[in-house]
């Protein structure tokens, strides 16, 4: 009889047989992880901290997102609660991304401010709470849209008055443009966050605030050709919002669009507090190197000798910083500065690389002969570093690192060496105070022939360098390479009879063609059995310069009797090397997680023995 009662009543409760109220089901941690950290970004769904809003604050959310968003907003103004501002956040753009109304995305980027920095009700979330990272994921989606062009295409910065889901919002831009010394200046931006990178193996990203932008280099003037002409380079707009409540309830806000170079200024101050800069690093150089003309300059530079796709020099691809240490990086044969992308990608996205360190390029055109480039290198960092420092008092120019790949490598060895002792007469040379020159020929001659190691540079790294030659440019591909190749006219101009004609006679007994005044190319001194092999090795390195190498070898068989495909083994080995590693690669060896790693290690190994006081070790 007690049962019946019993059953009476939770027939009447309406819970029989409908199971407890409340339950939990085993799931997986991924699961649990993926509906914690779920992203209105990657989802288009509001996050459960927006579902739990809407529940709290009594919204229906049966209804449209702009009848949620309007009617949160109301709530929010009256109570002042500052957990509803991220649900409204959320509204906004997935109203964004349903209207495509720069309105609704600058509504979620206000949002979202407001909800970090502004003053309402209840403290800012901390760094740890996972709403934080939402939020300023959202500010920074919403921030590059809500100031595009209507085609995605650009982004415009401009003081306007615009209009927000409810309200409006008066935008103040006292900057258009980025600018660094020497004139250089970027007036063109476009969002980063649209780009997908490949040929990169890492794309490195700076988490923080703001919309990351790339900025475009529109103008070029003869005082900046330390600067590529069009120059892309990493930026951050940033929206600094007014106020708080108050502003909120009148519908009327303030506002100001900040730009920001993040690579001079990683940080700003929001409200009291150091917040990072957003910025994409990786993308605005790949962007650079997708539509730059330093591709065709690679076999054009080689085959024309007087090429200048892009100008042969030093150039910077970011302010000089006194007191960070020059790491000029050299190029090969056919080649370019693009071609060290993946190692400057990784060492330039390494803080304390960073830090310590800058990145210079140096771009030749590599079919010219090997010594006539080497001087046009010393040449560059002695006009570079006098344009920079003409007073001669930043420390870290005299303390220089040297990075050259395959012919680069020649060159940085020469840029290291002494020849203002060689006994020239050995090589069939006649002592240069007896040549029927001019004074100006004998310099030309002079600057090719006689030199010291460059000042300032400290130390040096030779990346499958070709010491005694490459087998392909002694063979048949390097015999056609060779007659395809015409050299610069400040080549020609230098009057190589005078030097040719003894030379012959010491190579052969012979005058073989005393009017023959054409002169060998990059090819002809790279070949095994090149003269120019010969008198390089007699010319000495400095023995205070300390030299690393990195040699590429294919395949599985002894190091010794191997090579990359272009430079055998034997060839790239030096003795004097203070480090040497061999890494499994091809030739084209300088992106490889390998040689990367072994970069830095250099790197780390020279900035320690700098710092360390006089006599340590």
């Amino acid at each position: 009889m007690r049962f019946c009662a019993l059953g009476a009543v939770m027939l009447l409760s309406g819970v029989i047989a409908c199971g407890p109220p409340v339950t939990v089901n085993r799931v997986s941690p991924r699961d649990v992880y993926r509906g914690d950290s779920a992203s209105i970004l990657d989802s288009g769904e509001p996050t459960r901290f927006t579902n739990i809003e809407l529940h709290r604050t009594g919204v229906s959310q049966s209804e449209a997102p702009r009848e949620m968003l309007t009617e949160l907003h109301r709530r929010t103004v009256a109570e002042g609660e500052r957990e509803s501002l991220l649900a409204l956040a959320e509204l906004a753009y997935i109203e964004g991304q349903r209207t495509d109304r720069h309105s609704d995305y600058l509504g979620a980027a206000v949002y979202a401010y407001l909800y970090m920095f502004g003053d309402l009700e209840g403290p800012p979330p901390t760094a740890w709470d996972p709403r934080t990272r939402i939020a300023a994921d959202i500010y920074n989606r919403a921030l590059a849209r809500a100031f595009a062009t209507d085609n995605g295409d650009h982004f415009v910065v401009t003081s306007s008055s615009r209009r927000l889901p409810i309200g409006q919002l008066a935008v103040t831009a006292p900057d258009t443009s980025i600018v660094w010394e020497r004139g250089v200046r970027f007036d063109s931006f476009q969002p980063a966050d649209v780009y997908e990178v490949s040929g990169l193996a890492a794309r490195y990203r700076r988490a923080g605030l703001g919309a990351p932008l790339i900025a475009e280099r529109t103008a070029y003037g003869e005082e900046s050709n330390l600067f590529p002409a069009h120059l892309e380079v990493p930026a951050t707009a940033f929206l600094r919002v007014d106020g708080g409540l108050e502003e909120l309830r009148t519908g009327h806000l303030r506002a100001t669009l900040e730009l920001h170079d993040p690579l001079r200024t990683p940080t700003i101050d929001v409200a009291g507090q150091e917040i990072p800069l957003e910025a994409q690093t990786t993308t605005a150089y790949a962007h650079l190197l997708g539509g730059s003309p330093v591709w065709d300059f690679e076999f054009a530079g080689f085959l024309s000798g007087s090429d200048e796709t892009i100008p042969p020099g030093i150039s910077l691809m970011e302010p000089y910083r006194p007191d960070a240490t020059p790491v000029i990086f050299v190029h090969g044969t056919a080649s370019s500065p693009a071609r060290w992308a993946g190692l400057f990608n990784d060492l330039n996205n390494d803080p304390l690389i960073r830090e310590h360190f800058q990145f210079w390029f140096f771009a030749y055109n590599s079919g010219n002969p090997v010594g006539y480039s080497a001087s046009r290198l010393r040449a560059a960092i002695a006009e570079t570093t006098h344009e920079l420092d003409p007073a001669g008092s930043d420390p870290a120019l005299r303390d220089m690192i040297l990075i050259g790949h395959s012919q680069g490598g020649l060159l940085v060895r020469l840029a290291i060496s002494d020849s203002r002792e060689m006994d020239w007469t050995q090589f069939g040379m006649p002592p240069f105070d007896q040549l029927d020159v001019t004074d100006e020929e004998r310099t030309a001659i002079e600057n090719v022939l006689i030199f010291e190691p460059v000042p300032g540079v400290k130390r040096a790294v030779f990346v499958a360098t070709p010491h005694r030659g490459s087998f392909v440019a002694g063979g048949l591909l390097g015999e056609i390479g060779a007659r395809l190749v015409s050299v610069s006219k400040a080549v020609l101009d230098i009057p190589l009879r005078v030097i040719r004609v003894p030379m012959q006679l010491a190579a052969t007994g012979t005058v073989t063609d005393p009017d023959d005044t054409s002169a060998p190319n990059a090819v002809d001194d790279m070949a095994p059995d090149s003269r120019f092999n010969k008198i390089i090795a007699q010319i000495p390195m400095s023995p205070d310069i300390p030299r690393h190498s990195i040699i590429a070898v294919r395949g599985d068989g002894p190091v010794e009797e191997g090579n990359d495909g272009v430079v055998a083994y034997e060839s790239a080995h030096i003795d004097e090397a203070r480090s040497e590693i061999v890494v499994k690669s091809s030739h084209s060896v300088q992106s490889n997680p390998e040689t990367v790693r072994e970069v830095r290690r250099i790197l780390l190994e020279h900035m320690t023995q700098v710092e360390a006081p006089d006599g340590a070790s």
